[in-house]
């Protein structure tokens, strides 16, 4: 009787290790590329960019939301002029929101509520909210 052997198959051993490492590779791009992505720094001349926003859309009463060196302000149209706040609460930093019917900004974490100059109404907190530095120039307000 005739001893069997193994018999190799160098073929099929290449075609094992080229799809091991296409796989390995593909898996390596398909997490290295979103860590990479969210690491990567913003650029500098987005940040430093004003907030403009043009007086005439806003109208009494109305709120703006915008970002400004990674942070959230509030544009607010009063009957005095328009008014930038920060939106953080400053109570834990939650955003505040604006509440048009009752004309307050309520913050949704604790339950603080804010007026519309950002004086503090009720709540865990016992700071207003902080106003923002602005300018107007040609009717344009400038959040700098």
């Amino acid at each position: 009787m005739a001893s069997r052997e193994p018999i190799d198959h160098p073929g099929r051993r290449a075609a094992c290790k080229a799809c091991i490492g296409g796989l390995t590779v593909g898996s390596m791009a398909g997490v290295g590329f979103p860590v990479i992505s969210f690491l990567r720094l913003p650029s500098r001349a987005a940040a430093d960019r004003p907030v403009e926003i043009a007086l005439d859309q806003l109208q009494s009463g109305q709120v703006e939301y915008a970002q400004q060196r990674g942070q959230q302000v509030i544009v607010l149209s009063t009957a005095e002029g328009p008014l930038v706040l920060s939106a953080a609460c400053t109570h834990l930093g939650c955003n505040v929101l604006w509440d048009t019917a009752d004309r307050v900004f309520r913050c949704p974490c604790h339950g603080a509520t804010f007026g519309e100059t950002g004086e503090v109404l009720s709540g865990p907190v016992n700071a207003p909210l902080k106003r923002i530095p602005f300018e107007i120039k040609d009717g344009t307000l400038f959040v700098t």
